[in-house]
């Protein structure tokens, strides 16, 4: 093995390790991160300092991500990609510059805030990611490739399609996750004699599930506008169908989106006929508790009259009897009902 091939196994090792590391935890203080893939030669991470614009080719593809205020510390950078950073946000999620063209997509983590969208601006040979801390899908697309990758050989587009599918994986996943809190709430509701709580934990995915349809909806914006013909005619015919798959991609995570804010109402539903049934159950153990009561009573009353009668004169004899009546009246009657499954 050569001196190169190991020094770029050990910063592919390097990077793996990090990637590694700062998964699952918060990222701060991140600062630039680029690759070059080359199609005829090694894949690596190179500094920002080290990059030479002037000198890519066909066979390479550089990816940049980081904050902007990292981004425009690089030299060399082209005046139209640098003015593309730059500009500010404008009403258009997708915007064509003369060299390039960037767009906007939402957060794919829905707990940062909205109002701090992805930037993507991409260029012939070079794609820039602007991102004020590395999402989890970026990590993830760094850590498919564990060996030399052919990333050169994709055009800046194509890179960017791959990107955006990936973020559309965590969609994905947090689709799936709601399905199993979803599933587990339903059979809690089933089974547990009083299900506490559910009402929070309805409305908690209730308000996930419409952040997730925000988000895709406005990613939905700009996928449609990169499946414009007038888009089409700015970049390679070979990829416009990585924008048209995503595009079909997108409408199936909101028909499952759709789907899931369905579920949430159905297991509304089923929660308040579990209330009504609970409320039924009670209002019958009432009822049984007030004729046992009332039986009970009514036959204290008669016995209780004032009539001077030989019965009334039978002593504890007499007493035992009626009492003994009157537990088997209401044994009888709630036998019957248990018999006839009125609770």
């Amino acid at each position: 093995m050569s001196s190169n091939t190991r020094a770029t196994s050990h910063r592919r090792a390097v990077r793996g390790s990090q990637v590694r590391q700062t998964r699952g935890t918060p990222k701060r203080g991140y600062s630039l991160h680029v690759v070059l893939y080359n199609a005829a030669g090694h894949d690596e991470e190179i500094e920002g300092q080290d990059i030479d614009f002037a000198k890519l080719n066909k066979s390479q593809l550089l990816w940049i991500s980081g904050p902007s205020a990292e981004i425009l510390k690089l030299s060399g950078l082209p005046k139209g990609v640098k003015a593309a950073v730059t500009a500010d946000a404008g009403s258009a999620n997708l915007e064509i510059y003369d060299t390039c063209y960037r767009f906007f997509v939402p957060p794919a983590d829905l707990k940062a805030p909205a109002d701090t969208p992805l930037l993507f601006v991409v260029s012939p040979l070079c794609l820039i990611t602007v991102v004020n801390g590395r999402p989890s899908f970026m990590d993830r697309f760094v850590e498919t490739d564990r060996g030399e990758s052919l990333n050169g050989k994709l055009t800046a587009s194509a890179l960017a399609a791959a990107l955006l599918s990936e973020m559309l994986d965590d969609y994905r996943l947090a689709i799936a996750s709601i399905d199993r809190e979803i599933d587990k709430l339903d059979e809690s509701i089933l089974s547990a004699r009083e299900a506490k709580e559910p009402l929070n934990k309805l409305a908690t995915l209730r308000r996930q599930v419409s952040k997730l349809r925000a988000a895709i909806g406005e990613t939905g914006s700009t996928v449609h506008a990169l499946t414009r013909p007038d888009f089409f005619a700015h970049i390679e015919g070979s990829d416009h169908c990585y924008f048209e798959a995503i595009s079909r991609t997108l409408d199936r995570l909101d028909d499952s989106v759709a789907r899931g804010r369905e579920t949430i109402i159905g297991s509304f539903d089923l929660y308040t006929t579990r209330v009504a049934q609970d409320t039924n159950q009670l209002v019958k153990a009432l009822t049984i508790a007030t004729v046992v009561t009332g039986v009970i009573g009514c036959a204290a009353g008669v016995f209780g009259m004032n009539f001077d009668t030989p019965f009334f004169h039978s002593g504890i004899f007499g007493f035992a009897i009626v009492t003994a009546a009157m537990v088997m009246a209401s044994i009888i009657i709630i036998s019957v009902a248990i018999w006839r499954r009125w609770f």
